[in-house]
């Protein structure tokens, strides 16, 4: 299970799909202005920097509709209201469109690009940015079950609060019935005020986490593999220059690991991985062959020499082999030149 990030765009196309405005003709004690571009709901020309799921909101917990793969060209048909996800023209879809991380499309003109759809969620209510991993819970506090786990830069729909403030009801864009309550310090918003205060009906009928069932479940199956890899990623210093992954995996049951390639023209990278437990592995590979087994270090960066242009993959291994362990992470791939 595994959901592909970048951190810095490529550079950017050589196509511009500006519209611009007819310019008046001065008069001749005039100093004519330049002319400016106006937003246009028509598509804009982006292109991918590296595989993306595509989702059916502006989320990770959102449902995949399907992906695309790396530096292929999308069209953008507009942004949602953070500005952290763009809708594009998608045809696996029913609706023909999906989202997709603004961050992993080099867009050339990000200006004509206009807000869709409102705001994240469904119904009224302020619109919120996700800052940090987050858990989605029954009910207003840490002791109520976990629903689901929201990513940096996913965008919900904030549609009440409780009586503290501290604990804010959202929902979630294409995630069927997905609403609960997320701690305030780990969002951007405004207009908080204007939240209505629904935290007692709650808390009365959210069911505190110690009263459902703690097993772990396993990781889903990806299908991944050396020969078909998560993410294949290039990086040259005029493109993209890192990749960011969040993923799960499991042992002794489920998905085992995870696969991850990437090619650059420098001497180096440097790859960092949060992650939950200290029973993840890292192994990089070349040439069919385990050429560097990284000790993790979660939340620390390690640099790993490389041959450049040489095809490199990343194995993400879950080593536990006694009860079942499950681990979340984050990697990051930055390339050295």
């Amino acid at each position: 299970m595994k959901i592909a990030d970048n951190s810095n765009p490529t550079a950017a196309p050589d196509f511009v799909t500006s519209t611009l405005p007819p310019t008046a003709v001065p008069q001749s004690t005039q100093t004519p202005f330049p002319p400016t571009a106006i937003p246009t709901n028509s598509p804009i020309e982006g292109t991918t920097n590296t595989q993306l799921n595509v989702r059916a909101g502006t989320s990770t917990a959102s449902a995949s509709l399907g992906m695309v793969g790396a530096f292929e060209q999308v069209q953008v048909i507009g942004k949602d209201a953070s500005g952290s996800w763009y809708q594009i023209v998608y045809t696996g879809s029913a609706s023909g469109n999906g989202w997709v991380r603004a961050e992993y499309v080099q867009v050339n003109d990000t200006g004509q690009i206009l807000p869709v759809g409102g705001l994240a969620g469904s119904g009224s209510g302020v619109s919120g940015l996700v800052l940090e991993n987050i858990n989605i819970r029954s009910g207003p506090g840490a002791d109520f079950e976990s629903l689901a786990v929201l990513s940096p830069k996913d965008a919900v729909l904030i549609t009440g609060k409780d009586a503290s403030g501290a604990w804010v009801q959202i929902e979630v864009a294409g995630v069927e019935d997905l609403k609960g309550w997320v701690t305030v310090k780990f969002l951007q918003a405004e207009n908080l005020d204007a939240v209505p205060v629904i935290g007692g009906t709650v808390s009365e009928t959210a069911v505190p986490i110690d009263a459902v069932s703690t097993s772990i479940p396993p990781a889903m199956q990806d299908g991944d593999s050396m020969q078909a890899p998560l993410t294949v990623a290039r990086f040259s210093p005029t493109g993209s220059q890192a990749i960011q992954i969040q993923g799960n995996v499991s042992a002794p049951a489920g998905d085992t690991e995870d696969w991850v390639q990437f090619t650059t023209t420098g001497n180096g990278v440097v790859i960092q991985v949060i992650c939950t437990s200290d029973t993840l592995a890292l192994e990089l590979w070349n040439d069919g062959k385990n050429v560097n087994s990284l000790s993790h270090g979660c939340g620390e960066g390690q640099f790993a020499s490389i041959t450049p242009n040489g095809i490199y993959f990343l194995r993400i291994l879950e080593t536990s082999t006694s009860e079942l362990r499950s681990t979340d992470y984050i990697l990051t791939i930055e390339d050295i030149h």
